[in-house]
């Protein structure tokens, strides 16, 4: 036998699960910044040492004397190749914990989703969750600007991993497409900027 939950119970329901997902949104939105400032300025580090490992192959296949023995090139080519993998790992390890943090965002959205679907939205019986106050917005506009978030976000993640997946540590170019996906739209920083604001009361 189902229990029927009264109204007031799907509201406080409907409104925990709102500050859940605002909380993960917010978490979410501080990984994906680290991730595309701070982890970006490193991934340019690891480009900046493949394109050095690129080259030095290029001279140790191509030139027929140098200044510097075979012995030193293979030392800088081993070092080069340590250092990359090392800072890709790092990366990795970032874009993971992000991956991760968008799943549990979106499993919370789908909570939050089927949650306020519960509700009564009928205009005689509006409650202050449904209608918004002061300090927040009506529950629409978090669901509606909250679809639109995830949906872009997810999209974000899928590709750095796909990318992060496609990186060939000897190879410079693939270091590149990595570095240029380590970044979020305009539009979208913009969304989760308003987002956060609007939302700001709510994780308090």
């Amino acid at each position: 036998m189902s229990v029927i939950s009264s109204p007031s119970e799907t509201q406080k329901e409907s409104q925990e699960k709102l500050v859940t997902f605002c909380q993960l949104l917010a978490q979410t939105y501080r990984q994906l910044r680290a991730l595309t400032s701070t982890e970006r300025s490193n991934v340019d580090k690891t480009l900046a040492k493949a394109s050095r490992y690129e080259l030095i192959r290029r001279v140790n296949y191509s030139a027929t004397s140098s200044c510097y023995s075979e012995r030193q090139i293979e030392q800088t080519q081993t070092e080069c190749l340590h250092e990359i993998n090392n800072r890709l790992i790092a990366t990795g390890e970032l874009i993971h914990e992000t991956t991760n943090e968008f799943y549990k965002l979106l499993r919370s959205y789908q909570d939050l989703q089927q949650t306020a679907q519960k509700l009564d939205w009928s205009t005689t019986s509006k409650c202050a969750l449904i209608n918004g106050g002061v300090k927040q917005k009506p529950l629409e506009y978090y669901i509606q600007e909250g679809h639109r978030i995830v949906y872009q976000l997810s999209a974000v993640t899928t590709r750095i991993k796909l990318v992060f997946g496609a990186v060939d540590f000897q190879r410079a170019d693939t270091i590149q497409k990595l570095r240029d996906c380590l970044k979020l739209s305009e539009e979208l920083d913009l969304y989760l900027r308003e987002f956060m604001v609007y939302s700001s009361f709510i994780v308090k």
